[in-house]
Parts: C-alpha cells; sequence; structure tokens
C-alpha cells in the first residue's frame, strides 16, 4: 500500500536519522508510527500536505509487521478498516508519530542520548519496569454540548454551546458563603459528561484533614466522584517540565526572555537587569530545567533575587528534571487536584507555580478545535482558586486574559474564583474586566462591593440580603438570584 508523507515528515526523518543513530529512515519511519499506535491520535488531527515522497507501508514496518500494525490500527479506529481506511489511518498515525518524534527531538536539546532517554522513558510504565508497557492515550474531546446548572431555580449555563464565545467563569464570595461548594459541585457535574478538570486548589480546600470528618467525607465522595488525582505540591512533585527550548536561536532566545519575563512578574524585587541575568542563563542550557538553570545562575555568579527564587522552585521539588518530565497529554489522562496547601502564606511562589503551568499548557496545547454544528469542542476546563492572585498587576493579567479569550477554542475554558468580585477589575496593558468579559458569574457577597462596583459587575444594584448560599447569577448579561448549587447536597447530579 503506497501512501505520500508530508514535506514536513520528509525533512524531519531526512535530516535526523543519521544524527539518532538509526540504521535507516525506515527505522525513524516505524519509531514514528509505534510511538502514534501507543499514545493514539486526536480526532480532529490531519496531515498538512502530502508533498514529501511517496512510500510503502512495507518499507516502514516491514512484511513480518504488517498484520499487527493493520490489527493496531483497526483497534484504534474502533472499526475493521477497509483499504481506504487502513491507508488514511495508517498515513494520519505515520504524520502524527513524525510531529510527536520532532517534538522529542527538540525537547531534547536535538541530543541523541536524551532523545533516546525521553523515548524509553515514554515506552515504560511509572516503576520503569518492561512488564509495565503503558500506551498514553490521545486527550479524549468532548464534542456535545455541555449544560451545568448553576442555581437551583435558574437556567443551565451552556460553556460551549451555540452563541457561547469563551466559556469563562467568575465566582467569587467571602468565606462560608458556599463559593467553594459551588466549585466542586460544578467540576463534579463536568465529570458526570465526560470533561476532566485540573483545579489549582490554592487554600487546600481538598486536603485529607483528619481532625475533620465531614470535610474528610466529602472529599473521598468528590476524588472518588470525579476519579481526580490529588497532588499536595511539596509533599509531591508535578510529573512535568514547564522549561522548554527550540533549536531555532532566535525562537530559543525569545522563549528565555518569556520565561524571565514570566518570573519577574511574580517577583516584585526582580528588576530588568536580573531578569536578562535569568534569560541569558536559560539560552546557554541544551535541556533547560530547575535544577540547570539553578546551575547555570551559580556558574554566571549570579546572586540575588533571580538566585533565590529559582533555589525556592528546586527546594520546594515541584517540578521534574528535564529527562523525566512527560508530555502535558500524558499528565493531563485524568483530572488533578493540584493543592497548595503547604506554601503557607508565600503566595508570589504559589501564583508563579500555576503561572508555569499555564504558560506551559498554553505553549504546547493551543491548537485550534473547529467548532461543530455550533458546538466547540472540550477537552479540559482549567480552574484556578484565589484567582486574585494572578490578576492585580497588568503583566500577570495578561496571562489569564489570553486563556480567558482564546482557552476555550483550543478545548481549555478557564474558570475563576476569588473572594472579592472587585479583584476581576484589572488594569494596565492587558485591562480586563474579567466578571464583564464571562458569560457566567456568580457572586456571593454582592454586598461587599459598592454600589458602582455592583453596576459594573452585576451589571446593576442587588438590594435584599442573600442568605448563606444564595448567589446573584450574571448569565450571559441577565441578572438571577437564588439559591446556589453545592456539591455537600447536591454532589453534581
Amino acid at each position: 500500500m503506497k501512501f505520500d508523507t508530508s514535506s514536513a515528515a520528509r525533512e524531519f526523518i531526512e535530516n535526523v536519522f543519521s544524527r539518532v543513530g538509526a540504521r535507516n529512515q525506515a527505522v525513524v519511519g516505524r519509531a514514528a508510527l509505534f510511538l502514534a499506535l501507543g499514545e493514539g491520535v486526536p480526532s480532529e488531527f490531519k496531515p498538512k500536505d502530502a508533498n514529501g515522497v511517496t512510500l510503502n507501508d512495507e518499507q516502514v514496518v516491514g512484511d513480518e509487521l504488517k498484520d499487527v500494525v493493520h490489527a493496531a490500527l483497526n483497534h484504534r479506529a474502533g472499526q475493521t478498516l477497509d483499504e481506504g481506511g487502513y491507508r488514511q489511518e495508517f498515513r494520519r498515525h505515520f504524520e502524527f508519530g513524525c510531529q510527536r518524534l520532532k517534538q522529542i527531538w527538540e525537547e531534547s536539546g536535538n541530543d541523541q542520548a536524551n532523545f533516546v532517554s525521553a523515548l524509553l522513558k515514554l515506552t515504560y510504565a511509572e516503576f520503569g519496569s518492561a512488564a509495565g508497557l503503558k500506551a498514553v492515550p490521545p486527550m479524549p474531546v468532548v464534542e456535545e454540548e455541555v449544560k451545568l446548572k448553576v442555581l437551583i431555580d435558574a437556567p443551565e449555563w451552556s460553556i460551549n454551546g451555540p452563541g457561547t464565545s469563551n466559556g469563562l467563569l467568575v465566582i467569587s464570595g467571602q468565606p462560608g458563603s458556599g463559593k467553594s461548594q459551588l466549585a466542586l459541585d460544578l467540576l463534579a457535574q463536568l465529570s458526570n459528561v465526560g470533561v476532566r478538570f485540573v483545579f489549582f486548589d490554592m487554600k487546600g480546600e481538598l486536603e485529607d484533614d483528619p481532625t475533620n470528618k465531614q470535610q474528610r467525607e466529602n472529599r473521598k465522595r468528590f476524588l472518588d466522584q470525579t476519579g481526580a488525582q490529588h497532588v499536595r505540591l511539596i509533599r509531591q512533585a508535578l510529573p512535568i517540565n514547564p522549561l522548554y527550548r527550540d533549536p531555532n536561536p532566535a525562537v530559543n532566545a525569545q522563549i528565555a526572555n518569556e520565561i524571565a519575563s514570566l518570573i519577574r512578574a511574580f517577583a516584585p524585587q526582580l528588576g530588568a537587569n536580573q531578569q536578562q541575568a535569568l534569560s541569558d542563563a536559560y539560552q546557554q542550557l541544551s535541556a533547560p530545567d530547575f535544577d540547570s538553570l539553578l546551575a547555570e545562575l551559580e556558574r554566571n555568579d549570579v546572586t540575588g533575587v533571580p538566585l533565590s527564587i529559582v533555589k525556592r522552585i528546586v527546594d520546594c521539588n515541584l517540578f521534574a528534571p528535564a529527562q523525566e518530565g512527560v508530555s502535558p497529554e500524558q499528565w493531563l489522562s485524568r483530572s488533578l487536584v493540584v493543592d497548595f496547601k503547604e506554601f503557607g502564606n508565600d503566595s508570589d511562589t504559589k501564583a508563579l507555580a500555576v503561572a508555569l503551568i499555564l504558560n506551559f499548557l498554553i505553549k504546547k496545547l493551543s491548537q485550534q478545535l473547529a467548532v461543530k454544528n455550533g458546538i466547540q469542542p472540550l477537552k479540559m476546563v482549567l480552574f484556578v482558586d484565589e484567582a486574585h492572585l494572578l490578576l492585580p498587576k497588568e503583566h500577570k493579567a495578561g496571562l489569564l486574559s489570553s486563556l480567558a479569550r482564546q482557552g476555550r477554542s483550543w478545548g481549555f475554558p478557564v474558570w475563576l474564583a476569588s473572594q472579592d468580585a472587585d479583584k476581576f477589575l484589572t488594569t494596565g496593558t492587558n485591562e480586563t474586566n474579567f466578571a464583564e468579559l464571562a458569560e457566567c458569574g456568580v457572586h456571593f457577597s454582592p454586598q461587599s462591593l459598592s454600589p458602582a462596583d455592583q453596576k459594573l459587575i452585576l451589571g446593576s444594584v442587588i438590594h435584599q440580603k442573600l442568605k448563606k448560599a444564595e448567589a446573584a447569577l450574571r448569565l450571559q448579561g441577565k441578572l438571577i438570584t437564588g439559591a446556589a448549587r453545592q456539591f455537600w447536597r447536591d454532589a453534581g447530579k
């Protein structure tokens, strides 16, 4: 069976096969195909062109493996493929595998040893046993309309249906008002329809508190129902490395500047010269991670704030080393609760960690998903609690503003929660009224706002006094008040 490769696949294989020690180009093509068969190919993926070379499937897999590959493609497709279907799926898997190999090669700093190590890491399960081979499936995409119940007696909110634009949700409320229980209930509702989430739990809402029986029961119920993994940072590291490089020196210089600027945004005492020192050190790294960045800063005799910030991240053991970091698709194979309670009052490091994760996901997963029948496909909701930690200054707001406006088109709507509703109003270069931008805003403590701010955030003034777990809902411009959903009572049902 003959098929035409893309020009990008041809160029990658021709340029890299000898550099990785492959016997011939077919070995790289076979590795690409098998990597894609193991990980799966996103349903929306299509090869960019057919301007490469014409190949035969036997050139890639050999006659002895052809039947095995055909069976694997049937399994991935969920049906027995005819000749045309086999050709199409073989080419899609080959092309996606070449794209993934190119990504891994670049993330490995174009280094043979690092590249092979990264491939071996993908091949074996978490405990490094050859008996634990584990395929990484593609991130599932939910292509149906998702509607959520917010207030008990209010219309449902469609987060991705016709007439919606960004899927942005904001929730505000003072401690004990019902804000957190609504958040958990909405996440449980998402899980019921197959949408996963990353919940950045800034204050330990889902910590395992042995002194609070009700909280522990609520926690177990939530994690069991959603299938979410709970990660307590500092006690546990994340398996991702949010630092990356590009083989093109000019592009890599831009990446270094962006990372240094991001770090400066959450370090009030970091000046322009110190930011440049961070950028310079980053550019010297063939496979950047925080351990190697710290070592490079020390080699460059950089002291003070830049060194202390990077050392704090290393000491907290937040992220994986470059050679152990998994892909975002692998990391997001299930819903996650990332617990920041162990940071205590260190808000700067807490906020920087969230920003690094969000930036990593934007850079790696910002692939536009086509709207189908008026419905925007969804992959995963990113929910940031205590979002005011990322909002107060204009250079901080830019990250969330980008996600709020574009995240849903990538399959990643963003939700934000904060105690004070006026924190959703930012100023400066990236000035954004997140409350006005949001299609759905839920505010449990409108009385904490001045009448002017109520008009700005809610659209009008709330005159009645709301009871506990009652909220003002601004849904696509309309204002409704009533009892909000609560996980302890409604459990997402």
